[in-house]
């Protein structure tokens, strides 16, 4: 786990000193959803704010709203169990780093603070608004056993495209594959296709 703090900044009052929050965490379709009014789930390739396998969204922190939100999005639930694997930055008014946390989601500032802090709850509405955001946001995750630094290292934890640990279906193995740039996939494409070639010729 890795959470930072800007020098002077732990001196300071975060809820006035903060002004936006960013969020970044892998989304797995297999421990995150989107639903709408009717409680339908949307499905690969229409996942607002998700582009390579990663969601990423900031937060004004005063309006509780996402800014990088569009209408057509609509009104939309977001669950996500994150396993560790978010990062979150506070950021002033000029939008300068001020605090980080690396690993687990903290539950004090981002919905749903009843959990074990393994899930992000957002309640979206069109536009950008989120309806479930505390009234008396809690930021002590972003102080309490913070290295203080006089930079924040703006790395973010990224979830490994493909683990070659875990047994696939399918599906699921094309969707990764799918994440990969083209020209990977150009080349993976090509050794398949000279392996399978192989196979018949050792066949005959």
């Amino acid at each position: 786990m890795t959470k930072q703090i800007l020098i002077g900044i732990e001196k300071k009052k975060l809820s006035e000193v903060a002004h936006y929050l960013m969020i970044y965490f892998p989304y797995n379709e297999e421990m995150c959803s989107y639903t709408d009014a009717w409680m339908g789930e949307l499905y690969e390739n229409k996942y607002p704010l998700v582009s390579k396998g990663m969601w990423s969204g900031i937060v004004e922190l005063k309006t509780h709203k996402l800014l990088n939100w569009k209408p057509e999005y609509g009104d939309l639930y977001l669950q996500a169990k994150i396993c560790d694997s978010g990062t979150y930055f506070l950021l002033d008014k000029n939008k300068k780093v001020i605090c980080k946390i690396a690993d687990y989601v903290p539950n004090g500032l981002i919905p749903d603070s009843e959990d074990c802090g393994d899930y992000i709850r957002l309640r979206i509405n069109s536009d950008g608004t989120i309806e479930n955001w505390p009234k008396n946001p809690d930021y002590s995750d972003f102080i309490e056993g913070s290295e203080t630094v006089e930079r924040i290292d703006a790395s973010i934890v990224e979830e490994p495209i493909l683990d070659t640990k875990v047994e696939f279906t399918y599906s699921q193995l094309m969707s990764k594959l799918l994440r990969l740039p083209k020209f990977l996939q150009l080349e993976i494409g090509k050794a398949l296709v000279a392996n399978a070639t192989e196979g018949f010729e050792e066949d005959e």
